[in-house]
């Protein structure tokens, strides 16, 4: 059984000489092995939906490769980004950014990213070799720092955010669902459809484990701004009211295409399928109390 899993991850860098404030670094990390190499791709970005569907793009396209010469020709990196990367993505949050890392060093960078991201992915693969465990890699870090005449204590908090585990013919993956007051996980299982016959290799099920998070997070958005919907507090042509709609159409595009798949392949869920509308009921209620 192989995984695949993503990391959400937040750094923390201290400067112990000085009293200043600390320096947050946040992220999201997969690792994606590839065909006859020992390196892995390393994938960090801004949210965990474009991070997911990056790796899935890059896992279906390395699914036809059996001999890689030049991995930073292998792919049209910038072309696959811009192919997944939405308008509504771009409009309501410019600032997303995506890096491919290969021995330590980034060959496909999107937007400005945090400087660490780098050290840590340097540390990361010098480690690698002596199968040292990532804390090593923070404490090189640490060092880095040191030598370039700063002294820094850094601290790292890291929560698996999404594993897909393949066995054969059967996928499972895992989410973590989070919306405030409450975190759960929900786990799916699919299945090739006894009559479509379609296999659920791993990218497709990286491809609805990012709509679903996605569309979480479009359906928290909009139970925080229904409230003043409803009561008259967005002006109808104000950018707010732009944006709450295109929010909607956007949870309703993510709705569709996770239906999409469910009639294509045979899926199950434990405890059971997220519900947006009871999401967005919920926040609704949340910030009313605010």
């Amino acid at each position: 059984m192989t995984s695949i899993s993503l990391l959400r991850e937040k750094f923390t860098v201290r400067d112990i000489a000085m009293d200043s404030t600390p320096v947050i670094a946040l992220g999201n990390r997969l690792r994606l092995s590839l065909p006859k190499e020992k390196e892995p791709l390393i994938i960090r970005g801004h949210s965990m939906h474009m991070t997911l569907r990056y790796g899935a793009e890059l896992l279906r396209q390395l699914s036809y490769v059996s001999h890689i010469e030049d991995i930073e020709t292998l792919f049209q990196w910038e072309d696959i980004w811009e192919k997944l990367i939405q308008s509504f993505e771009k409009e309501s949050t410019p600032n997303t950014w995506v890096a491919i890392y290969y021995k330590g060093k980034p060959i496909f960078e999107y937007n400005p990213r945090h400087m660490f991201f780098d050290v840590i992915e340097q540390c990361e693969h010098k480690n690698s070799h002596a199968q040292e465990k990532y804390e090593k890699s923070i404490i090189m870090a640490q060092n880095a720092f040191r030598k370039g005449g700063r002294d820094v204590l850094i601290e790292e908090e890291s929560h698996v955010g999404f594993i897909l585990d393949d066995a054969g013919a059967e996928k499972r993956f895992a989410v973590i669902l989070r919306i405030p007051g409450e975190k759960a996980t929900f786990i799916t299982r699919m299945n090739i459809d006894k009559d479509i016959k379609k296999v659920p290799y791993s990218h497709i099920c990286m491809n609805i484990a990012a709509d679903f998070i996605e569309a979480i997070n479009m359906a928290v958005r909009i139970g925080f701004m229904e409230d003043d919907f409803r009561n008259g507090k967005i002006d109808k042509n104000s950018d707010r009211m732009k944006l709450y709609k295109n929010i909607q159409h956007r949870l309703r595009t993510l709705d569709q295409s996770i239906n999409q798949i469910e009639r294509q392949y045979d899926v199950r869920y434990r405890p059971e399928k997220p519900d947006f509308e009871y999401i967005q009921n919920t926040c609704m209620e949340f910030s009313m109390k605010d």
